[in-house]
C-alpha cells in the first residue's frame, strides 16, 4: 500500500500524477539538484512551507540552509512570496539562539512551527573545538523536536557542503543512513545538492544516492539567445511519472493571473511548473480513463445561416467536433468566429475567444457593429458575462506554458461554469509571436484533443495566400484535413468586379456536403 504526499504545486503535482507516493508507514523522500541559480532553494524552501502550512496541529517542519542566514530566508519569504497567499496568521517567535528561527503558523488545523536553521562552514569555524555542525548533528536535534511533537518534514539545502571531509563512500554511507532515520521515524525528507562535474569522483552522483524521487532542474537554450527554465523528474521510485523536460517560472509577490497569457503571467507567487504538451495531452487521456468522449449527435448552431448551407441530410458540425475556418485576408473571418461564440451564449454557453490578431477593443468594435453580435457579446462598454476574451500578447514563453495557461482559462473559475465553445484567431504562424512554439505541427493536434477531454467545441483560424481556392497558390490543405473534424476554406469570390466572401468544405467528418463553393452575402451588409 502507499500515501501520496501533495507537494503543493499543482504542476509539480500533475507530472508526478498526484505527488510524491511512498509506501505506507514510511516516509517521501525526494532529491533535488541542479547547477547554480537553477531554482533549487526556491522549489525546496516552498515545498517545505508549503508543508509546514498544510500540517496538522503541533507539528514541526525543519529546514538547515548551508547558504543562507534564517533571517533572509524568512525575509524572502515576507516579501519575496508573501509565504505563497496563505490563509494563515504567521509570527516570528523570540529568536533564542543564533542562527536559528522559528516562525508559528495558526491555520484551520492549528498551530504548527517551520524552524530556519543555519549550519554553514563559516558557522562550523566559531563553534568550540570539538563541536560541528554536519548530517550527525543535524539527525541528533531532530531527534530532540522528536521528543517535544511530531516532525512533518525535513529539508537540508545544500547538503553536500556538509560533507566536504568524507571520502566518495563516506559521503553515501552518511546519506544514506540518513535517508533511513528520516524514513524510519516517518519524516518527509528533501535534500538539494549542487550539480558537480560527473567526472568528478568525489562527489556521488544524485543517482547513487537511492533517493526515492529525483527532480533536475536546469536551463534550456532556446532560439540561440533564450535560456528557458527547465525541470525535469529523472527518478520516482514508486509511481508512474510524466517523462521529459517541462518548462517553470518563478514569480514574486504581487504577480497573478490578469486575463491574458504571457511570461509574466502567473497564479500568485512561487514557482509555476507547465507540462510539456505531450505531458499536458498523456495527462488529460489518464484522467479521463483514456475514455474519448464522443461527439454530438445534434448539429450546433455555427452562428451564420450559411456556414451549413453546404450540409446536406440534415448533418453539419456537432459539439466537440474541431473545425477549422481557411481564410483568405478580407473574408470576414474574425466575425464569422465571434457569430459562432455568439450562437453559444444564446444557448447559454460560456465561450472563450482567443486572438493573436485583435486586442479587446478591436473585438469589442466589431461587436458593437453587429446586430447579431451586440446583445449576446457586449455588456455596457465590457464584454458579457460568459463571452470572454483574451488577447495574446507576443511572449517568450514555452509550449507547455502556453497549452497551459489557455487550458487553465476554459477551467470553471470561482463557481462560474466551465467553457464549452472556444474561438481561435488566429494559428497563422504562431511561432514569430511567441518564438519558443517550434513545434506547432504537434501542439495544434494535441491541443484539439485535450480540449475534447475537456468537453470544448473549438472553431480554429488560419490564413491561406490569396487564390488558394483557385489553384493560383501552392495551398496544401492535407495537414488541416488530417488534423480537424471541419475544414472550411474562405476566399473571394473576384468573377464579374465582385469580392464576395464565399465558403467551401474540403472536408466534414460523418457529414454530407456539397463542394461547391457558397456565397457569405450577410458578411458584406
Amino acid at each position: 500500500m502507499f500515501e501520496v504526499l501533495e507537494t503543493g504545486l499543482d504542476g509539480l503535482d500533475s507530472i508526478l500524477g498526484g505527488g510524491i507516493r511512498y509506501p505506507a508507514g514510511s516516509a517521501a523522500f525526494v532529491f533535488i539538484t541542479g547547477g547554480p541559480g537553477s531554482g533549487k532553494t526556491v522549489l525546496a524552501l516552498e515545498m517545505t512551507v508549503r508543508a509546514w502550512l498544510d500540517a496538522e496541529d503541533g507539528t514541526t517542519c525543519l529546514y538547515y540552509s548551508v547558504e543562507h542566514s534564517p533571517q533572509n530566508l524568512y525575509r524572502k519569504l515576507q516579501f519575496d512570496f508573501d509565504f505563497y497567499g496563505a490563509d494563515a496568521e504567521i509570527v516570528p517567535l523570540e529568536q533564542e539562539v543564533p542562527n536559528k528561527l522559528c516562525l508559528e503558523a495558526k491555520t484551520a488545523k492549528g498551530k504548527s512551527r517551520l524552524v530556519l536553521t543555519q549550519a554553514s562552514a563559516a558557522t562550523l569555524e566559531q563553534r568550540p573545538a570539538g563541536s560541528s555542525v554536519d548530517v550527525d548533528w543535524i539527525l541528533v536535534e531532530i531527534g530532540n523536536y522528536l521528543l517535544a511533537g511530531d516532525v512533518h518534514m525535513a529539508c537540508i539545502d545544500n547538503i553536500g557542503l556538509l560533507l566536504t571531509e568524507l571520502d566518495y563512500y563516506g559521503k553515501r554511507t552518511a546519506l544514506l543512513r540518513t535517508r533511513r532515520t528520516l524514513m524510519s521515524k516517518r519524516i518527509h525528507g528533501v535534500f538539494v545538492q549542487e550539480n558537480t562535474d560527473p567526472r568528478d569522483m568525489r562527489m556521488p552522483t544524485a543517482e547513487e544516492f537511492s533517493t526515492d524521487c529525483l527532480i533536475e532542474l536546469s536551463f534550456r537554450d532556446e532560439r540561440g539567445s533564450f535560456k528557458a527554465r527547465s525541470i525535469e523528474i529523472s527518478k520516482a521510485r514508486h509511481q508512474y511519472y510524466y517523462r521529459g523536460a517541462h518548462h517553470f517560472s518563478i514569480a514574486g509577490r504581487g504577480v497573478e493571473r490578469d486575463g491574458y497569457l504571457g511570461a509574466r503571467n502567473e497564479r500568485g507567487p512561487g514557482i509555476h511548473i507547465y507540462p510539456s504538451v505531450a505531458a499536458q495531452l498523456s495527462i488529460a487521456r489518464d484522467n479521463q480513463t483514456n475514455a474519448v468522449p464522443e461527439r454530438g449527435a445534434d448539429v450546433i448552431d455555427m452562428g451564420h445561416p450559411e456556414l451549413l448551407t453546404a450540409f446536406v441530410n440534415n448533418t453539419g458540425p456537432t459539439e466537440r467536433s474541431s473545425t477549422v475556418f481557411l481564410a483568405e485576408p478580407g473574408t470576414g473571418y474574425t466575425r464569422l468566429a465571434l457569430r459562432f461564440l455568439a450562437a453559444g451564449r444564446r444557448q447559454g454557453e460560456t465561450t472563450l475567444m482567443v486572438s493573436t490578431k485583435e486586442d479587446q477593443d478591436a473585438l469589442r468594435r466589431i461587436c458593437a457593429r453587429d446586430e447579431s453580435l451586440a446583445p449576446h457579446a457586449l455588456d455596457g462598454q465590457g464584454f458579457a458575462d460568459g463571452f470572454r476574451v483574451l488577447y495574446l500578447h507576443p511572449e517568450f514563453i514555452s509550449a507547455g506554458k502556453f497549452t497551459w495557461d489557455l487550458l487553465q482559462l476554459t477551467t470553471a473559475d470561482d463557481g462560474a461554469p466551465p467553457v464549452t465553445r472556444l474561438a481561435f484567431d488566429n494559428i497563422y504562424r504562431l511561432g514569430t509571436r511567441f518564438p519558443l512554439l517550434t513545434n506547432q505541427d504537434f501542439m495544434i493536434p494535441a491541443l484539439l484533443d485535450i480540449l475534447r477531454y475537456r468537453n470544448v467545441t473549438p472553431l480554429f483560424i488560419d490564413l491561406v495566400p490569396p487564390g488558394s481556392a483557385t489553384g493560383r497558390t501552392d495551398f496544401d490543405p492535407a495537414p488541416y484535413t488530417t488534423t480537424f473534424d471541419n475544414v472550411f476554406l474562405l476566399s473571394l469570390d473576384e468573377s464579374e468586379g465582385r469580392h464576395v466572401p464565399q465558403l467551401q468544405v474540403l472536408k466534414s467528418t460523418a457529414n454530407d456536403f456539397t463542394r461547391r463553393a457558397i456565397p457569405l452575402e450577410v458578411l458584406g451588409e
